[in-house]
């Protein structure tokens, strides 16, 4: 289960995202992938320091009881765009190729349009691209997710206070008068 933290001063760690295109808008659409993908996998990476508060959140988009979309299926979209392969997203997840086909599958079917196309071998080999629906899509869970971020986020500083580390103050008191001794 991925680990969402806010910030801490230390920063966040990096991730190693490779960037190919043959054209500009090829860059730089990989260029906001690659931007998603750090920021996706380091919300997993950067614990909270003891005494401040952090949250753990999954969020999945379900038709009606199955789960069809969430953090997984995300990170493959997003890394079979900054790729070009499904093969290659497969490595780059450490997972095995059959298990990236099959949910790149399971989404083609679950969603009223195909989230990705592929094209066959030849001289420059197949590929893979996610179509202008599936990018829709990411597009809409990514905001989601910043947005549920934001509130949490508000929240924090609440949950420090009860902390053994965070500031001994009473949360439920707000904040202190400047006429109190």
């Amino acid at each position: 289960m991925p680990v969402e933290r806010r910030r801490g001063k230390g920063g966040a760690a990096k991730a190693d995202v490779a960037l190919t295109g043959d054209s500009p808008a090829r860059g730089r659409r990989a260029t906001a992938t690659a931007a998603a993908l750090e920021a996706l996998e380091a919300f997993g990476k950067v614990p909270a320091p003891a005494g401040e508060a952090g949250y753990d959140v999954r969020v999945r988009v379900r038709d009606g009881d199955t789960p069809v979309f969430g953090p997984g299926r995300q990170t493959l979209l997003r890394a079979i765009e900054a790729t070009g392969s499904i093969s290659a997203a497969a490595r780059r997840m450490g997972m095995s190729y059959r298990r990236a086909w099959l949910l790149v599958e399971a989404m083609n079917h679950e969603f009223r349009e195909p989230l990705v196309t592929r094209h066959i071998g030849g001289v420059a080999g197949g590929g893979a691209q996610l179509t202008p629906f599936a990018q829709n899509l990411a597009a809409h869970y990514d905001t989601l997710l910043n947005e549920i971020r934001l509130l949490l986020d508000a929240h924090v500083p609440t949950f420090d206070a009860y902390l053994r580390g965070g500031e001994a103050q009473d949360p439920d008191a707000g904040p202190a008068s400047p006429h109190q001794p």
